[in-house]
């Protein structure tokens, strides 16, 4: 089993919940402090409150700002460094025997990957403002908020480009990539990589499990929620950035897609 490393002169561990086969810690590293090369034997996900700090893994460096999500494989060998002042975030570790029951959907869990912004913190933050409430209904209210955060996941690392994907599927995909606020339809899209209609919407949804209109909308709400973190731009502006007809609609599907309004979610990761 990988070391906890816990030493009370460099971290604090605020509180700790279990739901569904799932742990939940919130914790603060402080400023100064290390991991040295560890592992875990259950993979986790780790949502970063609060604080910046720096993680190395398969020779990689990876900075980890506030509203990062990264997922760690079970066995993975990485090291921290706490070199950007004190750090606060989730630590959520899954159970070996709930990985078995939810197969295949925690497969990204066996990745390692990691995620700034859009979705996945939208629902990491609604997951944490369940587990700060700690109601009678905060542990259904997480459980099902854990599964919309592996689904999310697990779509946007489905979202990238396999090699078993036959050409004009994977031209579809980077076109829309490439101006997902533009005007874009199904029929001109598949004119455009030489299939029929039917067949590029099949092919699509078998692929990404949504449909090509699905697909388009969660783009332009995750390029809008990086701009909701990373700029002071007025919602209306990104709203049209974003290929919204109004901010009205804007605001609409984004609380549909994130459980929250465009301004909520910019309030919570400046909070953070």
């Amino acid at each position: 089993m990988g070391r906890r490393l816990s030493s009370s002169a460099t971290r604090k561990t605020l509180r700790t919940v279990r739901v569904a086969g799932f742990t939940i810690t919130e914790g603060v590293h402080f400023a100064g402090s290390s991991l040295p090369w560890h592992s875990h034997d259950v993979p986790t996900m780790c949502f970063v409150l609060q604080g910046s700090f720096t993680e190395i893994s398969a020779g990689e460096s990876l900075a980890c700002t506030p509203a990062t999500l990264k997922l760690m494989p079970a066995g993975e060998r990485h090291c921290d460094r706490f070199d950007r002042g004190n750090a606060r975030g989730l630590l959520i570790e899954a159970d070996p025997a709930q990985l078995t029951t939810l197969r295949p959907y925690t497969a990204v869990l066996d990745e390692r990957l990691a995620f700034h912004g859009g979705l996945t913190a939208a629902i990491a933050r609604r997951l944490y403002g369940e587990f700060r409430a700690g109601d009678e209904a905060a542990p259904l209210a997480i459980e099902g908020l854990l599964l919309e955060l592996l689904a999310a996941a697990a779509r946007g690392n489905g979202a990238k480009a396999a090699a078993g994907d036959p050409p004009w599927l994977r031209e579809a995909r980077d076109r829309i990539h490439v101006s997902p606020a533009g005007r874009l339809s199904l029929s001109h899209l598949a004119e455009v990589v030489g299939v029929h209609p039917a067949t590029l919407a099949r092919s699509f949804r078998q692929r990404f499990g949504c449909s090509v209109g699905t697909y388009v909308r969660r783009l332009r709400i995750e390029r809008a929620a990086e701009r909701l973190g990373g700029t002071d731009l007025a919602l209306a502006e990104i709203a049209l950035a974003a290929g919204f007809s109004d901010q009205s609609h804007f605001c609409n599907v984004f609380r549909q897609l994130t459980g929250m309004s465009p301004s909520a979610y910019r309030r919570a990761l400046r909070a953070g």
